[in-house]
């Protein structure tokens, strides 16, 4: 699949060899979203386990997981999304972008990629609770707000809301 969302960005399906770039992403993300949201220790300790080289490429042999980058340059992987079937819809496992790539139309370009290679179905994406960057950005793209969910990452507790983006079904029931 490659998708580009009003020549912006494009998006395509994530490859083993593109773990280290994932990584990457996803360690510049994290630090730039959760510190001071979350223990220093925890973030580490997520990030070397959840988003070791090892472990992204076990994620992209078992989830939908999606690259993207922005349209001028076809190498280099700037986001990316993982999602995972659940019994009644899709769950956005993640989906972060490079702080200084974001608002360039990636992390639209990969949900309205994700939508489009599954119509119909419902999306949820879980969302630290107050967090400035996500929920505007989820708003914006046709997500409404849902049920508040208490979780745990690596033992330290936190409040979440999932936010759902409603397929066809709902609005044809």
């Amino acid at each position: 699949m490659e998708v580009d969302a009003a020549i912006r960005a494009w998006v395509r399906a994530a490859e083993p060899a593109d773990a280290p770039a994932i990584r990457g992403v996803a360690v510049a993300a994290w630090w730039a979203t959760y510190a001071g949201r979350m223990l220093d220790e925890t973030i580490e300790r997520f990030l070397a386990t959840a988003y070791s080289e090892e472990r992204i490429r076990v994620r992209v042999e078992r989830h939908e997981v999606l690259v993207a980058g922005p349209a001028g340059d076809r190498t280099a992987v700037e986001a990316f999304a993982e999602v995972a079937a659940h019994d009644d819809h899709l769950q956005l496992v993640s989906i972060y972008a490079l702080p200084e790539a974001r608002g360039q139309g990636l992390g639209t370009a990969l949900v309205e990629a994700i939508v489009a290679a599954h119509p119909g179905e419902d999306l949820a994406a879980d969302v630290l609770l107050d967090n400035e960057l996500a929920e505007p950005f989820y708003a914006a793209r046709g997500f409404v707000p849902g049920e508040e969910l208490t979780d745990e990452i690596l033992g330290e507790p936190v409040r979440e809301r999932r936010w759902w983006f409603r397929g066809r079904r709902e609005a044809t029931a």
